[in-house]
């Protein structure tokens, strides 16, 4: 019924139900719900093989029907010839066909369109070709017809031989017409894979994008849609153990399209910092960061604040003093946004990298504005 890139794409289809149970059941690993995709895609591409190949050149057994036929022909040959036995006489010729016997000069018109056409298959073919003789060859291309003109004989079409070799598998109807659902059924099934496959991949990504221990491949993509399917915490400590040093962490932040103001006493880890960051592949669409020491007048609390609020670049304060002054200042303008219930467009990242711990520094009120106007707090660990 299948050929054998059938079987494999049953079998194949078999593997993408239980790859998305295993993902599903063991979280943390975000590959398998892509190894699902590609698996019905191969999975699909067997199907289309065996369909192209198999399915649509099987063709249904009529020998019976071809045996049925000739049945009740010579059935009703018998009859006419029973009806017409006792007016005709007992002489048979040798070039006589079997219609001869019926006397068709006493027939009528119906019966006798009815013997004629009921005996152009039985006449031998000597017959045919002798009352059929012209200068021109019958169409049978047999030697015959070949000696009885002076005409070139043709050669044989290469298509003919090609359509002759290109004879499908011959079963009988039930079985075609089953194959041809079963193939359908699972072409369809495959189709609808490959699409809920793709779908969840996009969710679990959505549903992963603000989990720093599960993130992958940063997007610049809105955050009001993003949090939605998962929102944000206020308090985001960064992992403990990540392969990423802290300047790639900011990095990250920045790909995914958000904006940060890193606190930290560490003159390497500020210098670390280029003063563009791309927020596209290949330095494409970058970022300024403005690196603002302890005495630098011209940059203002107020100025750093509405900088990062309205995305245009990000900060870096290099001194601990200078960031212990910021967090009043932001307090009271998040506290004035608030009473406007404005958001950030783009979530801001406040990064403390401090020798003094972050909940030392904060309050609950502090914390629940940050929320309120879509900003976030991350701590950042200890790792160079």
């Amino acid at each position: 019924m299948f050929s054998v890139f059938g079987y494999i794409s049953v079998l194949l289809s078999l593997v993408v139900p239980l790859l998305w149970l295993l993902h599903y059941r063991r979280r943390p690993r975000r590959w398998l719900c892509h190894y699902a995709v590609v698996v019905a895609f191969v999975a699909l591409v067997f199907a289309q093989l065996n369909s192209w190949i198999h399915v649509n050149r099987l063709q249904v057994d009529q020998s019976e029907a071809i045996a049925a036929a000739h049945a009740r022909q010579a059935e009703a040959r018998k009859m006419a010839e029973d009806e017409r036995a006792d007016d005709v006489a007992q002489i048979r010729f040798a070039e006589d066909g079997r219609s001869d016997f019926m006397d068709m000069a006493g027939l009528d018109e119906a019966d006798r369109k009815y013997v004629e056409s009921s005996e152009e298959a039985g006449t031998p073919g000597w017959k045919q070709q002798k009352q059929k003789r012209s200068a021109m060859p019958a169409d049978d291309n047999s030697l015959e017809s070949q000696l009885d003109t002076t005409e070139k004989a043709g050669g044989v079409e290469s298509g003919e031989l090609e359509q002759k070799d290109e004879k499908g598998v011959v079963l009988p109807e039930p079985v075609v017409m089953l194959a041809n659902r079963l193939d359908a059924l699972l072409l369809g099934l495959l189709r609808c894979f490959l699409l809920a496959g793709l779908v969840g991949v996009v969710l679990d990504y959505l549903q992963r994008i603000n989990r720093v221990d599960e993130a992958y491949l940063p997007l610049p993509i809105p955050s009001s849609f993003v949090s939605s399917l998962s929102p944000l915490p206020v308090l985001c400590p960064m992992p403990p153990v990540s392969c990423r040093s802290k300047a790639d962490d900011l990095a990250w932040l920045v790909r995914r399209g958000d904006t940060f103001v890193y606190l930290t006493s560490d003159p390497a880890a500020a210098a670390a910092l280029p003063h563009q960051l791309p927020r596209l592949p290949r330095g494409r669409c970058p970022l300024d960061v403005l690196h603002v020491g302890t005495d630098d007048p011209l940059i203002t609390d107020e100025f750093i604040f509405e900088t990062v609020w309205y995305n245009r670049a990000a900060v870096v304060i290099e001194s601990a003093e200078r960031a212990e002054t910021l967090l009043p200042t932001f307090y009271e303008l998040l506290d004035q946004r608030r009473q406007t219930r404005a958001r950030v467009r783009q979530t801001v990242h406040i990064v403390w990298d401090l020798d003094v711990p972050l909940a030392d520094m904060l309050h609950d009120e502090f914390i629940r504005l940050v929320g309120i106007c879509g900003m976030s707090l991350r701590e950042m660990s200890s790792k160079g």
